[in-house]
C-alpha cells in the first residue's frame, strides 16, 4: 500500500480509532488521529507504529471542523469513530436535553465532519460512517441512541449516491472491549463482558482489533459503497 495514501481518523486516539490507526499504519497509510484530548492522542501517537500524526479536535463545533479539514488538506479516507454523548433510557425517562445533546454530539459531528472533508478528498476515496447496534435491532432503554445512529445510517446511505464516486459505507459494531468500559473495575467489567459475551451467537464480546480489520476491508475495497457491515457477534440476531 503506498504510503500516499492519507486517512483521517476522528476518535482515533482510544478504543476502536486507536485499533483501526494501528492496522492502517502497518499497512503503510499516512495517519492523521483527531479527538478532543491532546493527552491521549499524544499517548495514541507512541502506540502507532508508522507514518501517523495528529491534531486535537471538537468535532461538534462546526468552525473547527472546517479548520481542521482545511489544515489537513487532500486525503484518500475518512473515518468517523468519536461517539459523541449519548441518551439512554426509556422513553419517559430520556431527558429532551440529553438527546439534543447526543445530536448535537454525534450526528452533527458526522454531518460536519462529511460536509468539510467532501472538498477535500480524493474522488476513489471513501467516508466510512460508524454506528451503535441499537439502530439495526430493537433493544429496550435505547430509543435516543437508535434515533442518533439511524439518522447517520440514513443519511450515509443517501450520501453513497450523492457523492459518488466517492464510496460511503457503515460500520456497526457490538459490543467491543475498549476503555469506554474502563469506569468500572476490572472485576466488574470481566463479568460484565462475560455475561452479555455469553448471551451472543459467538460466546463473547469484541475486540478493537476486530473492528479495525473490518473497517480496513471497507476502505480497501473499491466495489463496496452503500454497504453496512454488522460487526456484533451475532447480536442483532436477538
Amino acid at each position: 500500500m503506498s504510503a500516499e495514501k492519507k486517512v483521517v481518523i476522528i476518535g482515533g486516539s482510544s478504543g476502536m480509532g486507536l485499533a483501526t490507526a494501528q492496522r492502517l499504519a502497518s499497512k503503510g497509510l499516512h495517519v492523521v488521529i483527531a479527538s478532543r484530548s491532546e493527552e491521549k492522542l499524544r499517548d495514541a501517537l507512541s502506540k502507532i507504529k508508522g507514518t501517523a500524526e495528529s491534531k486535537s479536535l471538537d468535532f461538534s463545533n462546526e468552525q473547527s471542523v472546517h479548520s481542521f479539514f482545511e489544515w489537513n488538506g487532500p486525503f484518500d479516507h475518512l473515518v468517523l469513530m468519536a461517539a459523541g454523548l449519548p441518551a439512554w433510557g426509556v422513553l419517559g425517562e430520556i431527558q429532551t436535553a440529553a438527546l439534543e445533546n447526543a445530536f448535537n454530539t454525534k450526528f452533527w459531528g458526522h454531518f460536519y465532519c462529511a460536509k468539510y472533508a467532501v472538498p477535500k478528498l480524493r474522488k476513489n476515496g471513501s467516508i466510512l460512517f460508524t454506528i451503535g447496534g441499537a439502530a439495526r435491532s430493537a433493544i429496550a432503554g435505547t430509543a435516543g441512541v437508535a434515533a442518533v445512529n439511524g439518522a447517520i445510517m440514513c443519511m450515509a446511505f443517501t450520501l453513497a449516491k450523492e457523492l459518488a464516486p466517492i464510496r460511503v459505507n457503515i460500520l456497526s459494531p457490538g459490543l467491543v472491549d475498549t476503555p469506554a468500559y474502563n469506569w468500572m473495575t476490572e472485576e466488574e467489567k470481566q463479568g460484565f463482558f462475560k455475561q452479555m459475551g455469553g448471551n451472543l451467537p459467538v460466546g463473547r464480546v469484541g475486540k478493537a482489533e476486530e473492528i479495525a480489520e473490518a473497517a480496513y476491508y471497507l476502505l480497501m475495497n473499491g466495489y463496496t459503497t452503500g454497504a453496512i457491515l454488522d460487526v456484533d457477534g451475532g447480536g442483532r440476531l436477538h
